[in-house]
């Protein structure tokens, strides 16, 4: 007995230790469900890599773009050149400087123009030169225009298409993601607010059982009852202070993991501002599978997935053609002693050149591009699977959260209604206690029995919250619940 006695001092000092103190020593800061997603929409890493995710894929359709862009190139050289000469008139030395600078620029039809102009100013010791030194100036212009493979930009035009249709499934699995975040946050919250019941109705268990024992306490004092029921009322009791360490502690966990979700460094105390009360009523398969098919970003995403599979379909069966480019090049020239005089004369026209041809190359057995389409074909055909996929996935996850709404909230409104007659059976007995009609075991077996329906009552209500939450989120209509998106 004394052993039994000095372990039970232990467990109620460890209690009184652990219990109170460390909430005590921390702020608290009432919130509720909504201002806890609008920090989690701010503040949550997972949102935060969503949101950065879908940047970077629209850098993607920067980079096709860049295609288009106009290149602008200069360059400036220059040589001495002494090499040795077997014949004195040809000279031994000759120095070089020229300047040249351009611009490219592809059309979105596939063409490809560029104008370059470039001066060379030489001077050389060779006897034969008629003018030393000289400038020679010469602008040029030409095109390239594909006519079978890439006709007209087709590829070009495509693959940027293409990468824009990528950003979009980006930004939709980005949506995806942040909702994912948003409902690990709601359901922390109600955790915090079911450990903050529970927590509550530990404390008024134990009032009653301390009660309840100090009571015995004074009636063995006057010999009413027998010192096995106070035994009894003290082992409760007892219990009862366990029961709250437990769940103080659970009420810590529960807070730390909201508050990881929210990425919250503050060392603080949440207090819920909401309560785990209401029941809204159940959910309808019918209506929820209409809603589903027509928000679920995921459906929405393969069904852009396989359009972005027939654009690339396209542009890799254009690369099956043949590279034939039409091209030519018109420039016009000036030399003179001097810089001035060589570059009036390039608008002269007096010194005209002209080149034009076609330009024909092709793999023989072209064993890349067919590869690539035979690829790009099998990747629209698993595309039109995925979407069949997603379509039974659809109605299979959301009949299973329909089903678990309707079921979790009737085992709610049941649980509640056990935890009414648990507490009026208990209250009963306590009743009947004092008229000597009931006993001390009884009375603890029915405060065990009301402490039970309980907290299943709490558990039940907490699941069916759960449950309304997965079911917005089979949808994809939690952001939009919350007011994220329109």
């Amino acid at each position: 007995m004394r052993k039994l006695l000095l372990a039970a001092a232990v467990s109620l000092v460890a209690i009184s230790f652990f219990s109170e103190a460390p909430a005590s020593e921390k702020d608290q800061v009432e919130r509720s469900l909504s201002e806890c997603l609008d920090i989690g929409l701010d503040n949550n890493i997972d949102v935060k890599i969503a949101k950065i995710e879908a940047l970077i894929k629209d850098q993607d359709v920067l980079l096709s773009e860049s295609v288009f862009d106009a290149l602008l190139i200069g360059n400036v050289y220059y040589t001495d050149d002494q090499s040795a000469s077997n014949n004195p008139l040809f000279g031994s030395k000759t120095m070089t400087t020229e300047y040249e600078m351009g611009i490219s620029k592809e059309l979105p039809t596939g063409t490809e123009i560029s104008i370059d102009y470039l001066d060379t100013r030489e001077w050389t010791d060779r006897l034969l030169t008629e003018i030393n030194p000289y400038h020679k100036a010469v602008l040029s212009f030409s095109a390239r225009q594909p006519v079978l493979k890439n006709f007209l930009g087709y590829v070009d035009r495509k693959t940027v298409k293409f990468s824009k249709i990528e950003a979009e499934i980006a930004g939709i699995e980005s949506m995806d993601r942040i909702e994912n975040a948003i409902a690990d946050i709601a359901k922390a919250y109600w955790r915090l607010v079911f450990s903050y019941q529970n927590v509550a109705l530990r404390k008024n268990l134990l009032r009653q059982a301390e009660k309840l024992y100090n009571r015995y306490k004074e009636h063995l004092k006057m010999g009413f009852v027998e010192e096995t029921d106070l035994y009894e009322t003290e082992a409760n009791m007892r219990i009862r202070k366990i029961e709250l360490l437990l769940a103080q502690n659970d009420l810590i966990t529960a807070n730390n993991d909201l508050l990881f979700l929210l990425n919250e460094e503050a060392d603080f105390i949440v207090v819920p501002k909401d309560r785990l009360e209401a029941l809204w009523g159940g959910a309808n398969l019918f209506e929820s599978l209409n809603t589903a098919f027509i928000a679920n970003r995921d459906y929405r995403a393969k069904k852009k997935n396989l359009l972005a599979k027939k654009v690339n379909l396209k542009i890799k069966k254009n690369s099956l053609w043949p590279q034939i480019d039409l091209v030519g090049t018109l420039s016009t020239s000036g030399i003179d002693r001097k810089f001035g005089p060589a570059n009036n004369t390039l608008s002269t026209n007096k010194h005209p050149f002209y080149y034009g041809g076609i330009e024909v190359s092709h793999p023989l057995e072209n064993r890349a591009a067919r590869g690539e389409f035979n690829k790009a074909n099998l990747e629209k055909e698993k595309a039109i699977l995925e979407i069949l996929h997603i379509e039974k996935s659809i109605f299979t996850n959301v009949d299973r959260e329909v089903r678990a709404v309707n079921i979790r909230l009737e085992n709610a409104k049941r649980w509640t209604k056990v935890k009414e007659l648990q507490y009026k059976k208990f209250k009963e007995q306590e009743r009947k206690l004092k008229l000597g009609r009931s006993t001390t075991k009884d009375v603890v077996d029915f405060q065990n029995s009301f402490d039970l329906a309980a907290i299943r009552q709490y558990i039940a209500v907490l699941d069916y919250y759960y449950s309304l939450i997965d079911l917005e989120n089979a949808k994809d209509t939690l952001l939009l619940r919350i007011g994220v998106i329109e």
